[in-house]
């Protein structure tokens, strides 16, 4: 089955959010903070390496814990309580976790626990299968094929089980925006290291990048028969070879 964003565009949305961390490719100030982003989320090789190595190993067997880059660094976070709402008594007391920024780290780390939630979550509400697609409108609402004759109960699984549904709008905008934001690397890359004389020639060459009229990437979730959850950018694979190496 195949989940695409139609949701107002969550790449546009961050990349033209008023937060420093989302302004890219806009101004003079565009390498700095690509590069304090990177740096904010960043640790060693052989540190990431490991943290990524056993968080691997914990959503292998089914574990909901794993390493996330945060507005905080990284941080081990339990997805399922990360993505459930607070209780109406935890309201008054209640902390914002820390915000997961667009990494292939926590693209990879949501696609391991989707990939085996979905089984249990299909069974869970009586669904055989899932929708062959599902799209989202412009408000943000579920849109499933015409001829899929579970959309009533898939619908409401959705709607009972919020955790599962914030996930998957996740799991979408971060894939959109990190698409996005790897689309302004050579920008970023050729501003930095340009002269003032050469500056107004990079940002001209890379117009496209500030146009009103600039247009993103779709992208798709799609589910093997297995619940495996895969992500497509225009239909192309993106984020691939990660999740295969924590595999193996």
């Amino acid at each position: 089955m195949t989940i695409q964003s139609g949701i107002a565009n969550p790449a546009a949305t961050w990349l033209n959010s008023s937060s420093p961390l989302a302004r890219t490719a806009v101004s003079a100030e565009t390498a700095g903070v690509a590069e304090n982003l990177a740096q904010r989320v960043s640790i060693s090789p052989a540190a990431r390496g490991l943290l990524a190595a056993e968080s691997a190993q914990r959503a292998s067997s089914g574990g909901a814990t794993a390493v996330f880059d945060t507005t905080r660094g990284a941080v081990e976070l339990d997805i399922n309580a990360y993505f459930t709402p607070p209780g109406s008594a935890d309201r008054g007391t209640y902390t914002l976790p820390p915000l997961l920024v667009p990494s292939q780290n926590n693209i990879d780390a949501l696609r391991r626990h989707i990939s085996a939630a979905m089984p249990d979550f299909l069974a869970r509400n009586g669904i055989p299968f899932g929708p062959s697609s599902m799209t989202y409108d412009s408000a943000g609402k579920v849109q499933l094929p015409a001829d899929y004759p579970y959309t009533d109960e898939f619908t409401a699984a959705l709607e009972g089980s919020p955790a599962m549904a914030r996930e998957l709008q996740t799991v979408n905008a971060l894939t959109s925006t990190l698409v996005e934001l790897r689309k302004s690397l050579p920008f970023v890359q050729e501003y930095a290291a340009a002269s003032p004389a050469e500056a107004g020639a990079v940002v001209a060459r890379y117009s496209q990048l500030f146009s009103g009229s600039r247009t993103y990437d779709t992208i798709a979730l799609g589910f093997s028969a297995d619940g495996r959850l895969s992500l497509t950018a225009n239909g192309e694979p993106v984020f691939q070879g990660a999740l295969a190496h924590a595999r193996s």
